[in-house]
């Protein structure tokens, strides 16, 4: 083979080589320059684990402080107060005297009646042995039978008025209003004590026409008064109206609460906490973590250096925290921050949770 012929084969495969060459070295520098741009366009985020926790349900309403029973004493017979028993905020028992009202007319018409009644009865016995003989008509005998009986009826309303001079208590409680002091002339039906027990009380709430199916009679609840709000009271559903007010869509709720040292007072303002119920060792996020465009529920997890989307279906959220039904089993790295930056399989750095303390007097440098 010529010698020129040899030479140009020669250049030949080194002008290949060379071009091999340069494209590889191409191919490697984009290849990098894509890398770095990858990186470079990462979305900086944090992350943290799903927790597991106790899920409690709670409903929060509003309501007063009522006695657990009230009344307003009132005068049965009209007079004038002879003496007044019982004072403001006193304690008084079932059937103790309250106030008394004169009874000397009382007493007079008592013992009228009652005479009229002890003759009424005689001549009734009388006639009743001559009817045996035939010794007086049937009529005369009937005429003092009914003679008898509205004598004995009004000796008894006499009677009974003459009891109601006495002011009684209908139940044990404490005296929250008293109205009248000793000579005061008072009319039937005149109000003179207020009434109310309050060893329990009760927290009147409306609840919401979209949660009444939740709100059962026994269900707990925890009572927290404006007045006192370093305390907490434990309480129950005790009764319920059953039915939903059409002008509020409100039903009516009763929260029974022992109340044994009368820290609670019958008209406070007070919040219950209704526990209806409790979803133990469930899956629970930040409520900040959770995404919703377009009806979807989702969030946001690493996997590798990638963000990717995963649709969830939430429960109770709790304070900060949401639980989650389904889509997660807890052990992912979960985004918290930053999870509004990234979408599905783009790149994302994750920055690591400890914050880099300054050592200049508490100033960063710049």
């Amino acid at each position: 083979m010529p010698i020129k012929k040899r030479s140009r084969a020669f250049w030949v495969v080194v002008v290949l080589a060379l071009v091999l060459v340069a494209v590889a070295v191409v191919r490697i520098a984009t290849r990098g320059s894509v890398h770095r741009s990858r990186r470079s366009s990462a979305s900086l985020v944090r992350v943290e684990m799903p927790s597991r926790d106790t899920v409690t349900y709670t409903l929060q309403s509003t309501g007063d402080v009522v006695a657990m029973q009230a009344a307003s004493i009132v005068a049965k017979v009209s007079g004038s107060l002879d003496r007044v028993k019982a004072n403001l905020g006193e304690r008084v028992q079932t059937g103790q005297s309250l106030a008394l009202i004169d009874t000397t007319e009382l007493a007079l018409s008592a013992q009228q009646t009652g005479a009229t009644f002890a003759a009424a009865k005689a001549t009734y016995e009388r006639a009743s042995q001559l009817l045996a003989e035939s010794l007086v008509s049937r009529q005369d005998f009937d005429n003092a039978e009914a003679a008898m009986k509205v004598a004995e009826a009004n000796s008894r309303t006499a009677q009974a008025r003459l009891a109601y001079a006495n002011i009684t208590a209908p139940f044990a409680g404490t005296v929250t209003a008293r109205q009248f002091d000793p000579g005061a002339v008072v009319s039937a039906g005149t109000v003179l004590f207020t009434l109310a027990d309050f060893d329990s009380v009760k927290v009147v709430i409306n609840v919401l026409e979209k949660d009444v199916p939740l709100v059962t009679v026994g269900a707990g609840a925890k009572i927290v008064a404006d007045a006192l709000p370093g305390d907490t009271f434990a309480g129950r559903v005790g009764r319920t109206s059953d039915a939903v007010d059409p002008a509020t869509r409100t039903m009516r709720a009763e929260i029974f609460v022992a109340n044994p040292g009368h820290r609670l007072k019958p008209g406070m303002y007070a919040t219950a906490d209704l526990l209806l119920f409790q979803h133990p060792d469930a899956v629970t996020i930040p409520a900040a973590a959770v995404l919703r465009v377009a009806g979807d529920t989702f969030v946001f997890v690493v996997k590798g250096d990638t963000a990717r989307r995963v649709l969830v279906r939430t429960g109770i959220e709790q304070g900060t925290r949401c639980e989650i039904v389904s889509g997660l089993a807890g052990s992912e790295s979960l985004i918290t921050t930053g999870q509004q930056y990234v979408k599905d399989a783009s790149p994302v750095t994750v920055q690591s949770s400890e914050n880099p303390r300054p050592t200049d007097g508490g100033n960063p440098k710049h």
